[in-house]
């Protein structure tokens, strides 16, 4: 009866596991916070710049990731839970503000403050909330884990930018690499299996949610920079080339087997990893989402302007990270191969460089029709087994 109590604000079993019009409104604030990433990412094109926003940019990601998993394990219709996504949101608008300058003097503090901030604000509460009940060590390890790269996050904000950059992307590899094992520690051992227990239907759909929101920063690029020219216009035909993109990464996400995460959760012998090794291929997928927007960025200010080398790699990376990101997500969650995806990353790469004397929008234009390609050519045979380790196979 006590570890009842203790546990109140956890979902009961069968609390139904729709997607809360909280989740909803967290959401727009992973839609700022990339918003606010491609922009830093276009406007300075330097690679040490785009290091430091990938850095950036997984910062961001972990925390919806967390939160995600947070509302699936805690009742989001308890006022508490609500407190906490929502200081989550505030902790994660600050971390938004001190994008474009966050390797730069006290931006630098206010997102590593923000970003500890947030985790710590959560942990305290829910290891007060579930004082009493089993459930609560998993609450410590993941705080006392946070604490320590904390540790990491607020040094380097305090320190010149290269060291900055290396203190933060061991603090972020930490924070991935742990949650990955468990979180594990001295005494208070790791978390395992069932400890870890998500429920698949929720997180399969957050995760669908979560991306097709997304790819609306893509035609909000295009649309913010528009301005009013003449309709028809290089500007005009910019954006119908960034909507058309926009549908074949849509129509690439959820063809096949993406409608069976939830299946895959629930069936594997650790739906917990399982969902956040999803997690980390969406994170790649995601990154694709913003480099295209980057490349919109660039072919919105100058569509017939000389490409610089720079600009290429940015226009031609965002389809071919989102196409390696979706290989992933098919190969490790799904045990599928669908060979046009990686076929598509080889044939990108090998026209970027044909590419390289066209301008913006014909390099854009390129990119488009070779992701239209894979998106809409129609798939033929049966998914078969090729492989000793079972991997379903389709062309």
């Amino acid at each position: 009866m006590e570890q009842a109590r203790s546990g109140w604000i956890l979902r009961g079993q069968d609390t139904p596991r729709r997607i809360s019009y909280l989740e909803l409104l967290f959401d727009l604030g992973l839609i700022v916070a990339l918003m606010r990433l491609s922009e830093r990412l276009s406007g300075d094109l330097g690679w040490n710049h785009a290091l430091e926003t990938v850095v950036l940019l997984a910062a961001i990601w972990w925390v919806w990731t967390v939160t995600a998993y947070t509302t699936d394990w805690y009742d989001p219709s308890l006022p508490l839970v609500q407190l906490i996504v929502l200081g989550v949101l505030f902790g994660g608008l600050l971390m938004s503000l001190a994008i474009s300058s966050a390797f730069e003097g006290v931006n630098g503090i206010v997102f590593a403050g923000a970003y500890v901030g947030l985790h710590l604000y959560r942990g305290f509460i829910l290891i007060t909330a579930l004082r009493g009940h089993a459930l609560r060590k998993r609450s410590m390890r993941v705080l006392v884990w946070f604490c320590l790269t904390g540790v990491l996050w607020l040094v380097g904000a305090f320190l010149p930018s290269p060291i900055r950059l290396v203190l933060w992307a061991v603090a972020i590899t930490t924070d991935y690499a742990v949650g990955l094992f468990g979180y594990p520690l001295p005494r208070l051992g790791r978390s395992g299996p069932e400890e870890l227990r998500v429920g698949g239907e929720h997180l399969a759909e957050r995760y669908r949610q979560m991306f097709i929101v997304t790819l609306g920063e893509i035609i909000l690029v295009g649309v913010r920079l528009y301005g009013d020219p003449p309709f028809v216009s290089l500007r005009t035909a910019g954006v119908v080339l960034l909507f058309v993109m926009t549908v074949t990464m849509w129509r690439i996400y959820i063809v096949y087997v993406a409608g069976y995460l939830a299946t895959g959760i629930d069936m594997a012998n650790s739906p917990g990893r399982i969902a956040l090794v999803a997690a980390y291929a969406h994170l790649v997928m995601v990154a694709g989402v913003v480099l295209v927007a980057a490349g919109g960025d660039i072919v919105a200010r100058d569509p017939v302007g000389e490409t610089s080398p720079t600009e290429l790699a940015i226009v031609v990376a965002g389809p071919l990270v989102f196409l390696t990101g979706r290989t992933v997500y098919a190969l490790v969650v799904f045990r599928a191969m669908l060979w046009r995806l990686p076929l598509g990353v080889v044939v990108l790469s090998l026209a970027a460089p044909m590419a390289g004397g066209l301008p913006p929008i014909l390099v854009a234009a390129v990119m488009t029709v070779g992701m239209m390609a894979v998106a809409f050519i129609p798939h033929w045979g049966q998914p078969v087994y090729r492989t000793r380790w079972h991997i379903r196979t389709r062309w």
